[in-house]
């Protein structure tokens, strides 16, 4: 097998199993105080107990820094009135050590992206219902079912399935035995270009063969890839119609395709994916057919029920078409098809309804058939079955909905409810954190003015799935009962858990000037470099290696645990895995902040500096206002960060999120590249059995596991040896001879 290059992912995920993390709180084998949600502690008062007092910490840039407001294309880091210093706003320090303590507490995401359209106050329903959706592949289209919208009942809609010939007749083989699975949809060439000559005008063509219409035709099995090019199948053709004034010849099938059957006077349902002014070609090249519905069974199509989870799922598959085409380029315009070019003139029609032709997934395992998925194409986009809203509802990591749901980083840095019941008030809207960052100190930073353009920085994209899912032990879903990857279908369903997007560092770019490559190389796109600059970012000026920034970390009322959790994520040899580090603990883990940091920008050693910590407790500071003698901010002894040991730390640094926090933090040692996998390599990991979606032995490959033994190790795709006389479509339910 020819292989790709090694690689480690640009984009992983830390598990956040929270249920799991309260259960070890409730045995004693966490902090309850960092592992249960509870509500924040006013700020009415100083316990005795509690700690208060300021960090000071240094923060050395390890690799290029891009931040700044961005003007156009541009960004450009700002600088104090004297035009010189580096001005950094505190938030984005706060913002960083949030985020550390988020992971390290197993927190709720305090974060979780409004959903489009969402009105005020229904952010939540509208969440749970909105699945997201993926790109299917090619091979599994062999596996859909034709089904016609025909009743509309109280408690939902009916549909029929054609199943063409495939209940009736076995799938062909040839002397070789080698078997040729039927499509159940017949091939209704668009015009000219196809394996079949047209004989007639394609405008008479399209006027004898209008989407939705009921016709009569005559039909010729064929067989594609029977001299070894390309996958093996057969598909009916459609070669004549039937009207009331007799038969019309549309096309005639040339002798360099192999007919094995023939079909006369058969009934059906032209369906076309193209709009009315569209022939096939216009929606991608490589099409030439539109599709005729049929089934020659005895009792003829099979009415089955659909579920409202079913339609609502083809809607967002249809409304992310809609959104897709809003987002394309200008100079490079996709046509929509059929059902999107209906939703984009009424979002209405994204909804099934009488009628309405698509396609099905459809579980034949039991006595009647049971319609899982409709889509509108047979290769495009289909939905999960369960939102990412779901999924972190049941997990307990969306936001909280209230005082009491505050987790350890919603107590220590604050919190808004994102979506308050009526009448709510106080920690039921919102509370003020306990953590205060003070000015930036700047003036150790040095800016370089050589500007770089960046690679496109896209959004992320948690319908890919694998870069973002864990069952509920942390680890990489994989089908049940065995080590295999899961299916597409199969992500986002009840049970897997979301993890917390990871940008692991890149070792080797550390303390450079140098970009990494990837972070300026032009993005691809359909196999081409771009270089229109309407996509890309240009730093036109940003922080250089070796700059340090300086500021004062001010905290309140924190228990003993709280700040000794903060203070664990300001030591940066605590960021490396245990595997990695030293007896010396003379290695070191790195913090983020700012842009693209996928690249591996944006790397920052953070730690407290010497002699930076000052803290007292309360029952200290009461006795200083009481003899007028001190307050809070003045005066305030030093401490040794060695006296506030994180409680049940070896059973901690044990656990799945924090041994991937640390290799996050700390990336890979073995010199292999950590990217990005390439469209290749995609395209290569992507291949299905187009019978049942599994992937092929060796593919769906996911970012590694960033725990456990093998966190280090890197992935790789293997290419597949091309075999021209196989077929995607192996193992169909029975033979077909003749």
């Amino acid at each position: 097998m020819a292989e790709f290059g090694d690689f480690h992912s640009a984009v992983n995920r830390i598990p956040m199993p929270r249920e799991k993390a309260a259960g070890l709180a409730d045995h004693g084998v966490l902090s309850k105080d960092l592992f249960k949600d509870r509500a924040a502690r006013g700020h009415d008062r100083l316990e005795p107990d509690r700690w208060s007092g300021s960090i000071d910490l240094e923060m050395t840039v390890r690799t290029p820094l891009v931040f700044g407001e961005q003007e156009g294309q541009a960004v450009t880091v700002p600088l104090e009135e004297d035009g010189k210093t580096l001005r950094v706003p505190p938030t984005m320090v706060k913002g960083m050590l949030s985020r550390a303590y988020e992971t390290l507490t197993c927190s709720r995401f305090r974060v979780f992206g409004d959903i489009p359209d969402a009105p005020q106050g229904n952010r939540r329903r509208k969440a749970d219902t909105k699945p997201l959706t993926y790109r299917g592949d090619a091979a599994s289209a062999l596996g859909l079912v034709p089904i016609r919208i025909c009743e509309e009942r109280d408690d939902g809609l009916v549909g029929e399935l054609f199943y063409g010939d495939t209940l009736v007749t076995k799938d062909y083989r040839d002397d070789r035995d080698r078997p040729y699975p039927t499509m159940r949809a017949a091939a209704l060439q668009g015009g000219p270009k196809g394996p079949a000559n047209l004989r007639v005008s394609a405008r008479r063509l399209a006027e004898l063969t209008p989407h939705g219409e009921r016709i009569r035709c005559h039909l010729s099995l064929c067989l594609h890839g029977d001299r070894g090019g390309g996958a093996r199948y057969a598909y009916w053709q459609v070669t004549h119609i039937i009207t009331d004034t007799g038969e019309t010849l549309l096309f005639d099938i040339p002798d360099t395709v192999e007919v094995v059957d023939e079909l006369d006077d058969v009934e059906g349902y032209v369906c076309r994916t193209a709009p009315e002014d569209m022939r096939p070609k216009q929606l991608f090249p490589r099409k030439h057919d539109e599709r005729f519905f049929f089934d020659i069974s005895r009792q003829g199509p099979k009415k089955v029920h659909i579920e409202s989870d079913v339609c609502k799922a083809y809607a967002a598959v249809v409304r992310s078409y809609v959104y897709q085409r809003k987002l394309d380029s200008p100079h490079n315009p996709h046509n929509p098809n059929r059902a999107t070019r209906a939703a984009q003139q009424d979002s209405s029609a994204a909804e099934l309804k009488v009628r309405d032709l698509a396609f099905a997934v459809v579980d034949n395992s039991g006595p009647e058939p049971v319609v899982l998925e409709i889509v509108p194409t047979m290769i495009g986009r289909h939905a999960y079955s369960t939102s990412p809203y779901r999924l972190a509802l049941k997990q307990s990591v969306v936001p909280l909905s209230n005082a009491d749901e505050a987790s350890a980083a919603d107590r220590l840095f604050g919190y808004v409810v994102p979506d308050p019941a009526p009448q709510a008030a106080r920690g039921d809207v919102a509370a003020r954190g306990r953590i205060a960052v003070g000015k930036v100190d700047g003036s150790g930073a040095r800016i370089s003015r050589d500007r770089k353009t960046l690679t496109p920085l896209l959004e992320p994209k948690p319908r890919s799935a694998r870069r973002f899912l864990t069952a509920s032990s942390g680890m990489t879903p994989t089908a049940k009962g065995s080590a295999n990857a899961l299916k597409r279908s199969e992500y986002f369903s009840p049970g897997q858990l979301l993890g917390a997007a990871a940008y692991p560092v890149h070792r080797g770019v550390l303390d450079s000037r140098k970009f990494p490559k990837q972070a300026t190389a032009p993005a691809v796109m359909n196999g081409h470099e771009q270089h229109n600059a309407d996509v890309q970012l240009t730093a036109k000026s940003w922080v250089e290696p070796g700059s340090v920034l300086r500021c004062t970390v001010s905290f309140a009322n924190l228990s003993h645990d709280e700040l000794a959790a903060l203070i664990w994520v300001l030591t940066p040899e605590n960021l490396v895995p245990s595997s990695e580090q030293d007896s010396d603990r003379s290695k070191c883990g790195y913090l983020r902040m700012g842009l693209a940091k996928p690249f591996g920008l944006g790397v920052l050693e953070v730690r407290i500096a010497e002699g930076g910590l000052r803290a007292r407790r309360g029952v200290d500071l009461s006795d200083s206002y009481v003899a007028l003698s001190g307050c809070l901010g003045l005066d305030e002894p030093l401490a040794e960060p060695s006296d506030f040991t994180l409680s049940h730390s070896s059973n901690l640094t044990k656990t799945p999120w924090v041994e991937a926090m640390q290799r996050a933090a700390y990336g890979y040692a073995d010199g292999i590249e950590v990217r990005h996998m390439t469209l290749d390599e995609n395209k290569e990991n992507n291949q299905t059995n187009g019978s049942t979606g599994d992937p092929h032995p060796g593919k769906g490959v996911g970012p590694r596991d960033m725990f456990g033994p093998n966190s280090a190790k890197p992935i790789r795709i293997n290419k597949r040896q091309q075999n021209h006389g196989r077929t995607p479509y192996p193992g169909r339910r029975h033979g077909r001879r003749w």
